[in-house]
């Protein structure tokens, strides 16, 4: 084909995206999955390696053994290939709420790349970071998820988890159709999770710290967690195992983003308390209640499998199309309840790239209360929608009434004067996005790095399909293999035990099957960084009497103790001013030592938290080498 040939053939594919889909047919596909060693390349670090790790879990009772796996992505620097250099620092990482490892993909990559780039004893140094994946991920079924990627084809993933009939006549993506190949399981098939409490995830963590051995006097493995996971960092830390030590005994520091810290609320439980605790986790057991998510609780119609499946489907069409054609899946979806901006959402044409951004923008449309509640609080700055209204329907406003808050939700500021509505909107027009920037909106994220964060599955991976009997659907085969960014089953006990466990000061039981001894006291004589969206200033923020090198950055600026300041000091300036929740994980850092960390650009965490951890870090630890865990490329 001539250059000519090429330039026309480039044009008409542009044209055919520019106009949309045809009713029924995918969007075209211009983006080939990476496949062997590259399509484990961090996107934008090629600099950082992810491998999705699967190892031998807790033992949580009666959960088939195939199904007792702790998984986790590991992100460390690619030029080492398959001789991993001995580790500086490993961060061991917890997802917070309803979140999965992909939403650290960026955190993660940029503390690998920025350790590399600093010296420790004369070698660069060389950080990991092993992000827990939930538990309920583990069952997710994904190999038309893999088989998709490999041949570079979503409409593969979409026609086996929603229906190659799913697409409706206005080329939007519906609900899944009985065409649909795959099935989610059933409560009752997965009746074992109600013992996937605080304990089971504990012990997953204790099998990946036991992957890595510290060498004689070193100290250099550190718990961090985000949202409700920084919550389990001060339960994980007060925790006596197995072996009789408590969990902090074990760690070179804390790590609190936006979750945390915290030593407790009340001294011990009630014996009334604790009899509740015990009967919720006894009508777990029983089928008297639900053991898993399933379009109730705080994030309604869009959590539990189905949902879940139909949002990997969609980051499989991020991963291989082009980000400025138009989108084909709604934002809204069957079963939500109504609420302000749904109209024009779903009048809305959107590119991938707007729609990535638009799902997880805490206000899409500044001031316009177009965002979910519960991701007005839980999400990220990442732009705005490229959108003005139609001339003349200034005055077409949403009146819908906004649902009732559920759960303890932060104040989201006075309510919008006008909520866009279908009449504002050009139908004929594809709207893009425009991403944060000197130029652009002044936020820390971008809805690229979402985009990709939810697009990306490692091909490097140990995880093997196992074939499992459960009570109602009998034999499956699972193959967890694609990771994926939402927890396809959410575990009712783990939530709900994660309240629970972080209210007391002590908690010990033994009884009903559950044994826990914890004792917040026990948090002492360790290092603890703190990022997070608070307004305080000093170091009152430290809940840990027996801490004294205490870092926090918040959004009045970066506080630290003096015995903190004696060992990485940093700009008291540097703040959190513009970071939402879920930017503590995802902010951008592209601009990395052109701007102050906290600016657009340049990450407020990775800015200072690469710092923080290798000057606390002792000795090297050796981690596994990729031979050893049976890691391998999946296509």
């Amino acid at each position: 084909m001539t250059h000519a040939a090429v330039r026309i053939a480039a044009a008409c594919l542009t044209a055919a995206v520019l106009a949309g889909p045809v009713a029924g047919m995918a969007a075209p596909m211009v983006r080939p999955a990476p496949a062997g060693d590259a399509g484990s390349r961090v996107p934008g670090y090629p600099d950082v390696v992810a491998e999705y790790i699967q190892v031998p879990g807790g033992k949580a009772p009666g959960t088939p053994a195939a199904l007792n796996t702790a998984s986790f992505l590991r992100l460390r620097a690619s030029v080492d290939g398959d001789r991993p250099r001995p580790a500086n620092a490993v961060v061991v990482g917890l997802p917070g709420f309803s979140s999965t490892p992909p939403h650290w993909l960026y955190l993660s990559s940029q503390m690998v790349s920025r350790a590399a780039k600093q010296t420790c004893d004369g070698q660069p140094c060389r950080l990991e970071v092993w992000v827990l994946q939930r538990r309920g991920a583990n069952l997710a079924e994904t190999e038309a998820l893999t088989e998709a990627r490999r041949k570079g084809d979503p409409q593969i993933a979409l026609n086996h988890y929603l229906g190659a009939d799913a697409i409706g006549p206005d080329g939007k993506v519906g609900p899944a159709t009985a065409a649909a190949a795959w099935k989610p399981l059933t409560q009752a098939d997965l009746a074992f999770m109600a013992d996937w409490g605080f304990e089971a995830y504990a012990a997953d963590v204790d099998a990946m710290i036991g992957r890595i051995r510290e060498r004689s006097g070193a100290r250099n493995i550190f718990l961090a967690g985000h949202s409700q996971g920084g919550g389990f960092v001060s339960n994980y830390a007060a925790r006596r195992g197995p072996g009789g030590k408590r969990g902090v005994e074990g760690l070179a520091g804390l790590i609190f983003l936006d979750g945390g810290p915290s030593a407790g609320v009340q001294p011990e439980p009630t014996p009334a308390e604790l009899d509740a605790y015990l009967a919720r986790v006894n009508a777990l057991r029983s089928g008297k209640d639900r053991v898993y998510t399933d379009a109730n609780g705080l994030l309604g119609a869009i959590a539990g499998p189905a949902s879940a499946a139909s949002q990997s489907v969609t980051g499989v069409y991020y991963a291989l199309s082009d980000p400025n054609a138009e989108a084909i899946f709604p934002l809204r979806v069957a079963g939500m309840a109504p609420a302000p901006g749904d109209d024009f959402l779903k009048t809305a044409r959107m590119t991938w790239l707007a729609r990535a951004g638009a799902s997880f923008d805490t206000a899409p449309v500044p001031g316009g209360g177009v965002q979910m509640q519960i991701l007005q609080y839980l999400g990220q700055g990442l732009g705005r929608l490229d959108f003005t209204p139609l001339p003349g329907t200034l005055d077409s406003c949403d009146r819908t009434p906004a649902a009732a808050a559920v759960g303890p939700m932060r104040a989201m500021g006075p309510p919008p004067k006008c909520v866009p509505s279908g009449a504002m909107v050009d139908p004929g027009r594809v709207h893009g996005w425009i991403e944060p920037g000197p130029e652009g909106p002044k936020e820390a994220g971008r809805a690229g790095l979402w985009l990709n964060a939810q697009a990306f599955a490692p091909t490097r991976s140990n995880i093997r399909p196992v074939t499992v009997k459960f009570a109602e659907s009998g034999r499956r085969v699972i193959d967890a293999s694609d990771m994926i960014g939402s927890n396809w089953y959410p575990s009712e006990r783990w939530d709900f035990d994660a309240g629970f466990v972080g209210r007391y000061r002590t908690l010990k039981i033994d009884r009903d099957g559950v044994k826990l001894d914890l004792d917040k006291a026990a948090i002492a004589g360790v290092p603890v960084y703190v990022a997070r969206q608070g307004f305080t200033q000093g170091v009152t923020g430290n809940p840990f009497p027996g801490v004294k090198d205490y870092t926090e950055v918040n959004k009045t600026g970066t506080w630290q103790t003096p015995e903190a300041k004696a060992v990485s000091p940093f700009d008291p300036a540097i703040n959190a001013a513009i970071y939402f929740h879920t930017d503590f994980v995802g902010a951008d850092d592209s601009r990395a030592g052109q701007a102050r960390p906290g600016e657009p650009g340049a990450s407020a965490i990775s800015g200072t938290l690469v710092d923080w951890v290798l000057k606390r870090a002792k000795g090297l630890s050796d981690t596994p080498t990729p031979a050893a865990l049976g890691v391998r490329a999946r296509y």
